[in-house]
């Protein structure tokens, strides 16, 4: 029988027994996950940390492989069976070849639909003719460290009996010193001689030739001649790539096109604050018409999945929780299982990484079996979360612990290891090799050799933070206190990021020259190009918010620049802070207003509003709830009779103390337990973040 006949059978089944609506979902669902069962399904995933006789930093490799394990369980209907890791010393040659051989082509039955991940090291190799170098994996071996030419591996996938191939590279091929970057560790060695672990000398005078795509669809973490990372995330390590998908996965919804899915991870801010890594797509017009892996998952935003259950206690996997909100998610945090098992939310005692240990809220019942996917119902948050400062490499001992002492003086924030937890910035100096590369990159000045300066995580620099030569480093931290003060508002602001399964649906939509560009989520255009939008400083740029749900809204947009620092935009302080942005049920607005819209009390607003700040990573943030703000308002208006500021955008002169209002009107206290956490009920508030680059 066909869906839609089937679909139409049981509507008039219900309708004639009574049902409710609940009881037709459900069977929907089985019979979705029935069709899904249909087809074959396999996946082939490698990861690689440790390498046989070499020092290997990486750590994340592995994590790649559980977060893609638990997505194609959870998210896209694979069985267990179907999934075959080959994990450090297992990831030889040989073993990849039999995989390929017995797991993914030795059945009877061929898989309809197959994945294939590689985590761990790439590099350039020169190859058998004469003056080229090729792309190699890097693997395991019996005697040590083996390669795979990535032409041999695409020839191994070119052998299967499917077309419906997604193959993922979360690996690198170009090296650059250094391999440790703050947060991040590259996934790539230096160059060798084919069968040399030494580096090539004259490796500029040779050509790279890069393979044809294999059959299917490939998603690599960068470009052949870019840059690709690990980083530290909150509580553990994993590829920038992977983790950006695999979470955009889990909670996108309704059922995307896989180029949509694309464009918007290769758009995170994430991704942007390490410039130097650019995913890329084979296989683009496919991917304009196919849902990722070629499949789609349950219509239904999901942050998670219970992984396990022992007596009153059970684990659950937050894979679909976005990075900066993980970092903030406190235990109180309540999850709802989204099965009709049990209605009694799960509440969060512990989290370790990606990892939660739960009980039933009300302290009794059983729990639903595992696999049941959850989703947050109300979010802890702590309303004292600092700022990590990270120290860089080269600072001299004495000087980490003037600036650690300097750092400790601020309740708000402290210094870090960045290769051991995930930091919000790095403080370092100026060497003469940043100085040169930064300054191809035409900022408005020179920067000074040895100044004291701050970067983020991946070692960007942070605009205009940098010293004079010779600064003590207890001055450097109290000239740069304002500054840091910015970022850790932005970053508890972040905190409350859930647009995704808030019932608050609203969309933001950038355009330039009335044309549409990209949707901050769920929209079902594709840009032209994958990758963080750019624009030119001082082009018409326009944001339309589209509130699709049932309830005014009330609410901010705010604006991080490329200094970090944190700029309101609307309301305007020339519209005398009357209300806060007002976003009408089934209502839209565009900021700036278009020209010919735009009435005679917006006439003052600028047209470049979105492009009038400097060059660099640019971030929207729209924050909005159901009540009004009107102890954040008061305050706004307070700064600008202080300032006496009369047009946007408004540089907020208190970011802690104003985000700190903000945030205490967007959320509640628990009935009881820790004073400071808040609890975020998505159905009263909700928050989105749209990035793009200003060139």
């Amino acid at each position: 029988m066909e869906r839609r006949s089937f679909l139409q059978t049981l509507i008039l089944v219900a309708a004639s027994l009574g049902l409710s609506p609940g009881w037709l979902a459900g069977q929907a669902e089985r019979y979705g996950q029935a069709l899904a069962a249909g087809s074959r399904k396999l996946a082939l995933l490698i990861g690689i940390n440790r390498y046989p006789g070499e020092g290997s930093a990486l750590q994340g490799c592995v994590t790649d492989l559980e977060l893609q394990r638990e997505l194609l369980l959870n998210r896209f209907g694979f069985d267990p069976a179907e999934i075959l890791t080959l994990i450090d010393g297992a990831a030889t040659p040989s073993g990849i070849q039999a995989a390929f051989a017995e797991h993914l082509g030795g059945s009877s039955q061929a898989a309809e639909t197959v994945v294939v991940q590689f985590s761990g090291y790439g590099q350039w190799r020169a190859g058998s003719a004469p003056g080229q170098w090729q792309p190699v994996l890097l693997l395991s071996g019996s005697e040590g460290m083996a390669a795979m030419g990535l032409d041999s591996f695409f020839r191994l996938l070119e052998g299967l009996g499917t077309a419906q191939i997604t193959t993922l590279l979360d690996c690198g091929f170009t090296h650059v010193s250094p391999s440790v970057r703050g947060n991040l560790q590259l996934r790539s060695r230096p160059p060798a001689v084919k069968g040399a672990g030494s580096a090539a000398s004259d490796s500029s005078e040779l050509q790279r030739v890069w393979p044809s795509p294999p059959k299917g669809l490939l998603i690599a973490a960068t470009t052949p001649q870019d840059l690709a990372a690990e980083a530290a995330w909150p509580g553990f390590y994993a590829g920038v790539l992977t983790y950006l998908l695999t979470q955009y996965l889990w909670e996108s919804t309704p059922a995307t096109r896989l180029l949509v899915a694309f464009n918007q991870v290769a758009s995170r801010r994430e991704l942007g604050l390490f410039a130097c890594q650019r995913p890329i797509l084979e296989g683009k017009e496919t991917a304009r018409r196919i849902p990722p892996y070629f499949l789609t998952p349950p219509q239904v935003a999901v942050s998670g999945v219970i992984q396990e259950v022992k007596g009153n206690r059970a684990q659950v996997w937050l894979g679909g929780i976005p990075p900066a909100a993980l970092g903030g998610l406190q235990p109180g945090t309540l999850l709802a299982p989204l099965s009709t098992a049990s209605s009694v939310p799960l509440l969060i005692r512990s989290r370790s990484g990606l990892l939660a240990q739960v009980q039933p809220a009300n302290g009794e019942g059983q729990f639903p079996p595992v696999g049941t996917l959850v989703r947050e119902q109300l979010r802890s948050l702590s309303s004292s979360l600092k700022l990590l400062v990270g120290l860089e490499d080269n600072l001299g001992r004495v000087e980490k612990v003037d600036l650690t002492n300097a750092i400790a003086g601020y309740s708000w924030m402290e210094t870090a290891n960045p290769r051991e937890r995930q930091v919000d910035c790095l403080l370092g100096r100026i060497t003469p090799e940043m100085a040169a590369a930064f300054q191809a990159d035409a900022l408005p000045k020179p920067l000074e050799v040895n100044g004291y300066s701050l970067f983020w995580p991946g070692r960007e620099l942070l605009l205009n933070s940098c010293g004079p030569a010779g600064e003590a480093a207890a001055t450097a931290v109290q000239r740069l206190v304002p500054r840091l003060a910015h970022l850790l508002a932005a970053k508890r602001l972040r905190t409350t990021l859930n647009a995704a399964i808030s019932p608050l649906a609203v969309v933001g939509e950038l355009s330039t020259k009335g044309k549409p560009l990209r949707g901050s989520r769920l929209a079902q255009g594709a840009a032209a190009e994958p990758g963080i939008l750019r624009f030119m400083r001082g082009d018409p740029l326009h944001l339309t918010l589209r509130n699709e749900g049932e309830q005014d809204l009330f609410g901010y947009l705010l604006m991080v620049d490329s200094s970090g620092q944190l700029h309101l935009l609307a309301p305007m302080p020339q519209e005398d802070f009357a209300l806060p942005l007002r976003l009408e049920a089934k209502g839209s607005l565009t900021l700036p207003p278009l020209p010919e819209v735009a009435g005679e009390s917006r006439s003052a607003v600028n047209p470049d509003l979105l492009t009038c700040h400097a060059q660099g990573l640019t971030e929207l943030l729209f924050v909005a709830s159901t009540r009004p703000l009107s102890a954040s308002l008061e305050a706004l208006k307070t700064m600008v009779r202080q300032q006496g500021i009369t047009r946007s955008p408004m540089l907020l002169s208190k970011p802690l103390e104003w985000t700190q209002m903000l945030l205490e009107e967007l959320t509640r206290r628990p009935p009881e337990g820790d004073p400071d956490l808040r609890w975020l009920d998505p159905s009263q508030a909700v928050t989105l973040s749209l990035t793009y680059l200003l060139v």
